[in-house]
């Protein structure tokens, strides 16, 4: 008798490195945020007014944004010229991990970022 896997078709065509190629750079910038609004609350409270103010670390996370969409751009070059039959899978990962990190960056830039 064969045993049912509980694994959907449409998850195995992804691999780990689309994996991590596409999730790593977001939970970076999670961490990083997790990082910098915590470090902020102990020093300063829960008034974000002066938030916009912090410097270099905004910069920081819109760079780590830029390397993360270069390294997804050559992947999926990669991908492309090799002719993998995934590669609709891989590019639905790549830019879902984009629009996380961009969620990440907005929701800084809206709701802590922007002077009142």
């Amino acid at each position: 008798m064969q045993s049912d896997h509980a694994f959907h078709p449409e998850l195995r065509h992804a691999t780990v490195p689309t994996y991590i190629v596409s999730y790593l750079f977001p939970a970076l910038i999670l961490i990083y945020e997790i990082y910098r609004v915590g470090y902020w609350v102990s020093q300063q409270g829960i008034n974000f007014v002066a938030f916009s103010q912090t410097g270099y670390e905004y910069a920081l996370m819109l760079a780590m944004f830029a390397v993360q969409v270069v390294v997804a751009l050559l992947f999926m070059a990669l991908v492309w010229s090799t002719h993998h039959p995934d590669f609709e899978h891989r590019l639905t990962n790549l830019a879902l991990g984009l629009a996380c990190s961009g969620a990440v960056l907005a929701f800084d830039y809206i709701a802590l970022q922007r002077p009142a």
